[in-house]
């Protein structure tokens, strides 16, 4: 029979049947063939998709179009996955019926998603706009889309920008939520009077104000008076480094136990994790030995939905009183900065104030230990850290001390993560170094280690549902 549109319009044409799954529904050849005639459907032909579930439009009782779809409970998910329909009887508003009736055998609840696909000629972003989808992400000319609310797929767009052991942290996508948890930080600094909310008491890195950044971004200019004036460039971080809160949300969702609830920092600093672990409702509890540090964060996160402390302590002797779901630190670089008190001098005990990187990573590694006693079995410890050189220019080797420590105190090293900064300045800096053969190191690394079975990895953490 050949289809026409007028023959589709007659009253009993249309008929949509709902299938539990492509696979022995007698419709298997009519998707394949229809799939592959399509070309951008064409995986609905394949046989590991026609498990799942279709919609099957029939006009005049001809297979003409189908939508599969899956439900995942597990992710608690409901995803539209390959669609076509005849040409000859295309129209908008029958396709459009077609994804009403799958939206209708969504009768859990459960946010919807669809990867949109602008070389098609009917599922385009345009068209699922018009029925209530909304683009969380657009990436190599797709578009990302979800019916339901945004935070529903917060973890999917976690997952799109760190898809790899590489996280690049100058992406505009990766910058967009920067800038929001940033604009969260500040506003509740300004709220309480605490200057500086994103490095509240640091000051003294390398990007301060003799750094490279100043050096490169200052300028000269000559006053009235004839005088060649300096003009400092833009202080980067105001003298300090600062924790990136979109690395903390996504070690946040990706490792944290679908049970859990307590993130325990055995070496505080700055803000940071314990605004975004606040912000989404758990408890964190930081050891910091410096009471301004404390001050100002606690300061910063006391109306947050969730609790997160600072507490005056020597981070390589305090135990937390309650086991925590998961360990988080970004402790100091030897010798990268100086971290002072409210009296101008580094606390006693302050790791940066050791003679010796051998007292340094002894305390440090004092501090790690007991809190790897203190985790859950089955939780993951994740560190970010770097390295720093001796006065002759060479690595102390931290990042490899501190995955030999883990692998040897009985956790499994899970995942070895690049941490991507910014090259403008290390491009600067290698103009001097390079004559040293020193290339500048523009990354950091989080080592991800776990404590317990992996086995349970799976079943004991949120699943990411389909990307």
């Amino acid at each position: 029979m050949t289809l026409t549109t007028d023959m589709f319009k007659n009253e009993g044409a249309i008929e949509f049947e709902n299938v539990a799954s492509v696979i022995g529904s007698g419709y298997e050849n009519d998707v394949a063939v229809l799939a592959i005639e399509d070309k951008i459907a064409y995986r609905a032909a394949r046989k590991n998709m026609q498990i799942h579930s279709a919609i099957i439009l029939k006009v005049m009782g001809v297979v003409s179009g189908f939508f599969t779809y899956q439900i995942n409970h597990d992710a608690r998910e409901f995803c539209l996955l390959q669609s076509t329909i005849r040409p000859e009887v295309f129209d908008f508003d029958l396709y459009k019926a077609m994804v009403q009736k799958i939206i209708e055998n969504n009768t859990y609840g459960y946010p919807m998603f669809i990867t949109t696909n602008p070389k098609s000629k009917f599922e385009t972003p345009k068209l699922f706009e018009s029925i209530g989808f909304t683009t969380y992400l657009e990436m190599s000319g797709y578009a990302y889309m979800v019916y339901g609310d945004m935070g529903d797929a917060r973890l999917k767009y976690l997952a799109h920008i760190t898809m790899c052991n590489v996280w690049n942290s100058i992406s505009g996508k990766w910058l967009k939520v920067k800038r929001e948890w940033n604009e969260k930080i500040e506003a509740a600094g300004a709220k309480h009077n605490i200057p500086n909310p994103k490095f509240a008491s640091r000051d003294g890195c390398w990007q301060g104000t003799n750094g490279y950044s100043n050096v490169v971004l200052g300028s000269h200019e000559i006053n009235e008076d004839g005088e060649v004036v300096h003009k400092v460039g833009k202080s980067f971080n105001g003298n300090a480094s600062v924790l990136d809160p979109v690395a903390c949300e996504v070690i946040l969702r990706f490792f944290m136990p679908t049970d859990g609830s307590f993130v325990y920092n055995p070496f505080g600093g700055g803000v940071q994790m314990g605004f975004v672990t606040g912000d989404y409702g758990y408890k964190y509890i930081s050891s910091e030995i410096r009471q301004n540090q404390c001050d100002a964060n606690n300061a910063i996160c006391q109306d947050l939905k969730g609790s997160a402390k600072w507490i005056k302590s020597d981070s390589s002797e305090y135990v937390p009183d309650e086991r925590p779901d998961l360990v988080f630190t970004c402790p100091p670089y030897y010798k990268v900065e100086e971290y002072l008190d409210y009296d101008g001098n580094p606390p006693e005990g302050e790791l940066n104030s050791f003679p010796t990187y051998q007292e340094f990573r002894d305390t440090l590694f004092k501090g790690y230990k007991k809190a790897i006693d203190a985790l859950k079995d089955d939780s993951f410890f994740v560190v970010m850290t770097g390295d720093s050189r001796d006065k002759n220019g060479a690595y102390y080797c931290c990042e490899s001390e501190h995955e030999l420590f883990f692998r040897d105190n009985g956790l499994h090293v899970y995942n070895k993560i690049v941490y991507l900064e910014c090259e403008f300045t290390r491009l600067a800096h290698a103009k001097k170094t390079l004559n040293y053969r020193k290339f500048p190191k523009r990354e950091q690394k989080i080592i991800v280690a776990y404590k317990g079975d992996m086995s349970k990895i799976k079943d004991r953490f949120p699943t990411v549902g389909r990307l």
